[in-house]
This record gives structure tokens, sequence and C-alpha cells, in this order.
């Protein structure tokens, strides 16, 4: 369940809206949103709200020791060319 009155679901309701202190940015929004559809697909799951707030809260997947998270997404960095298994 979604803890509506949590501070993380606050903070990610603002940025799914653009809200800034101004009034809404739609590139802010825009933005966020390519964020967290590119982060769905990585995951394999349909982008939606839902699921952009479970992988903004780190409920779908913890980092591991190769994923590093950069801003509100989360990267993972596949092994050094020299070091793969050509």
């Amino acid at each position: 369940m979604i803890d509506k009155d949590s501070t993380q679901y606050k903070q990610f309701s603002k940025l799914w809206a653009g809200e800034t202190p101004k009034g809404v940015n739609i590139t802010k929004r825009d933005v966020f949103r390519s964020k967290m559809k590119n982060s769905c697909q990585q995951e394999g799951i349909e982008f939606s709200e839902i699921n952009a707030y479970r992988i903004f809260s780190g409920e779908i997947k913890e980092l591991g020791s190769d994923t590093q998270k950069v801003g509100d997404v989360k990267v993972t960095k596949p092994p050094r060319r020299h070091l793969r298994g050509i």
C-alpha cells in the first residue's frame, strides 16, 4: 500500500506534477517522467504512476553492488569491456 501522507510520496507527487515554489514547471515534469519511464523499461514493467513510485521509493529493486543512484534514477553499470567474457 502507498502511504499518501509520507514525505517520500509527497516529494514524488510534486516531482510527478512538476510543482515548484513559483508554480508548475512543465519541463521539470516531463524530464522526471522520462527518467521514470526509462527506469520502468529497465526493470521490464509497464510505465504508470504507481510503478514509477514503486521504483522511486526503492520498493521494486534494492540497489545492488553494481548499481548506483544518479538523481532519481538507478543506473546499473556493465563490467568494463576488457573484463567481460567475450
